[in-house]
């Protein structure tokens, strides 16, 4: 049913594009060719909505002893928060303190619903009780998550898929869990991606736009809370992190880099710009060294699938140890995706500088050629 509804709505959601302009076109950060409408967010969340809310209904009992009417309210509601933010974004253009501060109530509301890390596994430390700060953690890795998800909307059906594959490991785990709702909203995620899809494969008709990106990275974010809440904190934690291994880690490095490339400015500057927008995430790099975009995409989903298999591996096994060190080779990994973009992009620049070169070189001998035959004339009209 939900990607069923999100793949029908699609002729409703383009045509509100259009009358709102709520459109991106040619040029700036925009590969494409023409104007595509940026508001499939709500195509995803009318399918989330179709695929969760009547089996919710047939399966209330069992929704209501796995998880209190406190919580699914501020889940629903920090939902429609994030998910109307990003609407009026995709709409008018908001700032992006304006979009955090909302993420942030979202999130907060989630922690006082009763959604929180209470334990953290620290890698040859142990568990640690959180306490008080289990509130603040939690909303650290709910906004975290989701700008995660949103950055990652780079490329034609990538952010969707890359949402599909995460969720279903998440189901997979949560079936494991026997959590029956995050089983029925992961099912209802992994189907409106997947419907959606059909009309964001490249050559993409329709954007998610931060509607879409900023719910499902929210949504994933809570959920990912839910599965650590269900367990040992020493497992439990670090499934969602692998899983959520390939945008978190990309997110990271590429705000580590943005504060560091320009030392001589102020810590202040230096802070603002790592949340700056740019094309340097891991997909951008790899655009930019290869032409194959379609096959770009599909390494992107393997990588993340063989992230999503570690994690149910770990989730499986129970062994801390191994997932840490499973989350060292997920950043080995991810450096390496964006080690090799980057000299890819250089070798393509450094092919293109030396076509530049060749030609200017090949301008200037004709040039040469064609000053020495006039003269060769105008020394033979003057002999004549």
């Amino acid at each position: 049913m939900a990607a069923a509804t999100a793949s029908l709505v699609f002729p409703l959601v383009n045509r509100v594009a259009m009358a709102v302009r709520a459109m991106d076109y040619p040029g700036g950060r925009r590969l494409q060719r023409e104007a595509i409408p940026r508001m499939g967010g709500i195509a995803i969340a009318l399918g989330i909505a179709a695929g969760a809310a009547l089996p919710s209904l047939m399966l209330w009992q069992e929704w209501v002893e796995r998880a209190t009417s406190r919580q699914s309210f501020f889940l629903v509601l920090g939902t429609v928060l994030v998910f109307l933010i990003g609407l009026v974004d995709d709409v008018i253009g908001l700032s992006c303190i304006q979009r955090f501060l909302v993420q942030v109530l979202a999130a907060a509301g989630v922690v006082y619903g009763g959604w929180s890390f209470g334990n953290l596994y620290i890698p040859l430390w142990g568990e640690v009780d959180l306490g008080l700060w289990g509130g603040l953690v939690t909303v650290v890795w709910t906004v975290g998550v989701t700008n995660a998800i949103n950055l990652l909307d780079g490329l034609d059906g990538l952010a969707g898929g890359v949402a599909a594959i995460i969720a279903a490991s998440f189901l997979i785990f949560a079936w494991i869990q026997r959590n029956a709702l995050t089983v029925l909203l992961m099912f209802a995620i992994v189907g409106a991606c997947l419907g959606f899809l059909r009309h964001n494969w490249a050559p993409a008709k329709v954007y998610m736009g931060d509607s879409g990106s900023l719910t499902l990275g929210f949504l994933l974010a809570v959920m990912s809370l839910r599965a650590s809440m269900k367990g040992a904190a020493t497992v439990a934690i670090l499934v969602p992190i692998l899983a959520l291994g390939l945008p978190v880690i990309d997110t990271l490095m590429v705000m580590a880099v943005r504060f560091v490339e320009k030392p001589q400015g102020s810590l202040v500057r230096r802070f603002a710009r790592m949340f700056q927008a740019d094309r340097n995430h891991v997909h951008h790099l790899m655009a930019r060294a290869a032409p194959g975009r379609k096959q770009i995409v599909v390494v992107i989903y393997g990588v993340a699938a063989c992230f999503c298999a570690m994690a149910l591996v770990v989730a499986v096994g129970r062994s801390a140890a191994l997932g840490t060190a499973l989350v060292v080779v997920e950043v080995l990994v991810v450096f390496l995706m964006r080690n090799l973009g980057v000299r890819g992009h250089a070798r393509v620049l450094s092919l293109q500088q030396r076509q530049q070169v060749r030609q200017r070189l090949m301008a200037g001998n004709h040039d040469r050629r064609d000053i020495e035959t006039q003269r060769q004339e105008v020394s033979y009209e003057a002999r004549g």
